[in-house]
């Protein structure tokens, strides 16, 4: 089992935090191989951002997304950017707030307004891990108990960011 992942939007909606919780998940609770990768512009917020990120039961050889599997655009320019490398099996999970869908895309693409939930749920930092859910319940990659463990690590001393972080990710596992 291998699985390619590209976290793609603008600086300052989570993508690297989400990048490493999939990694700690994977790798630390879950005994997979993870690797991870961003690429950022030097404004960090509002530009292009992008996290590869690969899961693996074995090893893995190189640690940039070469066909990714899954992608999640949360910005238009991330989904105009990756709309070349959408194949039929991909999974495209997107922003309805920011993202409009190609008519003759392909892959399977799945929608929601992650900003909008963000923002009812008290944080619209949250969009991310709400995106997070719906990624994992799709693809079942990793278990809900140990990307919340992961949540707890990555954010540890923030209580605060734990909370809204694990109603966040149960949102997204409920949709």
């Amino acid at each position: 089992m291998k699985k390619e992942i590209v976290l793609s939007g603008v600086g300052g909606q989570g993508l690297i935090s989400t990048g490493e919780i999939i990694g700690q998940a994977a790798s630390i609770f879950e005994g997979l191989n993870a690797t991870m990768t961003a690429s950022y512009g030097s404004e960090t917020r509002g530009t292009f951002t992008k996290t590869d990120v690969i899961v693996s039961d074995k090893q893995i050889g190189y640690p940039n997304v070469e066909v990714p599997d899954l992608i999640l655009c949360l910005a238009q320019v991330a989904y105009d950017k990756y709309l070349p490398l959408f194949r039929d099996d991909t999974l495209i999970v997107y922003d309805t707030d920011e993202v409009k869908k190609a008519d003759f895309s392909k892959g399977q693409h799945i929608g929601y307004p992650f900003r909008s939930m963000g923002i009812e749920l008290g944080n619209i930092q949250t969009a991310n891990t709400i995106a997070l859910g719906v990624m994992m319940k799709h693809t079942g990659l990793l278990t809900k108990e140990n990307i919340l463990s992961a949540i707890a690590s990555r954010f540890a001393g923030k209580e605060k960011a734990i909370a809204m972080n694990s109603k966040a990710l149960e949102k997204g596992f409920e949709l």
